[in-house]
């Protein structure tokens, strides 16, 4: 027959598996906060309801929560998308880069000193010029030639 150590039934219980060394839980958000108030209203004694203050002061906070939450969740994809637009491109600045011409059909050349974002494109300025980071055919390193 097998055994069970105690440390299993523990971890079991306080809902852990073997791989696992901390309870799982889920942080208290929105819907924590429903289902507690839900309940709450579902249980309460019909002698004594909830007042309409408490009532009002609950859902006023319930409105808060969400309220923050897809304000935060909203900041942190706005942040992401443009750290993450820029940094992709800010890796090119003092780089040696050579770009196609379009009016010309030329190749031309010059040290990336700048990343522009205008709407959702990215520019590489270039001297006075803003060239999309589309037309770049070469790039090479100029740091080792400057020290």
């Amino acid at each position: 027959m097998p055994t069970i150590d105690t440390q299993t039934r523990m971890q079991t219980a306080a809902g852990m598996t073997s791989k696992q060394t901390k309870p799982t839980s889920d942080p208290l958000g929105k819907d924590v906060f429903l289902k507690l108030l839900t309940t709450q209203l579902k249980n309460q004694d019909p002698t004594q309801p909830m007042e309409d203050r408490e009532f009002i002061v609950q859902l006023a906070q319930f409105s808060m929560l969400e309220q923050m939450s897809n304000l935060n969740q909203a900041f942190n994809q706005f942040a992401h998308s443009q750290t993450a637009d820029i940094s992709q491109y800010s890796h090119m600045i003092n780089k040696e880069v050579s770009w196609l011409n379009s009016d010309t059909g030329l190749t031309e050349g010059g040290q990336v000193i700048g990343v522009i974002k205008k709407g959702t494109q990215f520019f590489y300025q270039i001297n006075d010029q803003e060239i999309p980071v589309e037309t770049i055919v070469s790039a090479k390193d100029t740091s080792s030639q400057n020290g």
